[in-house]
């Protein structure tokens, strides 16, 4: 009796495990979308201010020096690429995962802190268009820890 009760108990173990183990696979693949939707936003949302601000900074380098006022072209254009870069942060924010799962976490910070970044780089841009001309060596790394292994 003793021995059908230890199994039992065994069987039922196992049986919570393999439910425990299929239940967290749900929740890792719905992550995994979810941190994808993030990954393709936010990349989007980042090539876009770069192909924004670069646009314009090639327009104006080659008069900037003798005409400075062109660098309220920079603050222009820094607001126009803020709100896909918003809207990325908002739905990266949005993204739930267990913090069990630690590299979902790291993923979804990564991009999340990348945003922040970028986001208070463009309103300091927008406040000042010279700051675009400043290289910004810690939001390069954010980028390159966010994007780097999405690609």
């Amino acid at each position: 009796m003793r021995t059908r009760l230890v199994l039992l108990a065994v069987a039922l173990l196992l049986a919570a495990g393999a439910a425990v183990a299929v239940v967290d696979q749900g929740i890792r693949s719905e992550e995994d979308r979810a941190l994808a939707g993030c990954a393709e936003r936010a990349e989007a949302a980042a090539v876009r201010a770069d192909q924004v601000m670069g646009s314009m900074a090639d327009y104006i380098r080659p008069v900037i020096a003798v005409r400075p006022s062109l660098w309220s072209l920079m603050e222009d254009a820094a607001g126009d690429a803020q709100a896909p870069v918003a809207a990325a942060l908002r739905a990266c924010r949005d993204v739930d995962v267990l913090g069990l799962h630690r590299a979902h976490v790291r993923e979804k910070a990564a991009y999340v802190d990348y945003l922040v970044a970028r986001q208070a780089n463009l309103t300091a841009i927008r406040a000042d268009g010279r700051v675009a001309g400043e290289l910004d060596p810690a939001l390069a790394r954010l980028r390159d820890a966010a994007f780097d292994d999405a690609s």
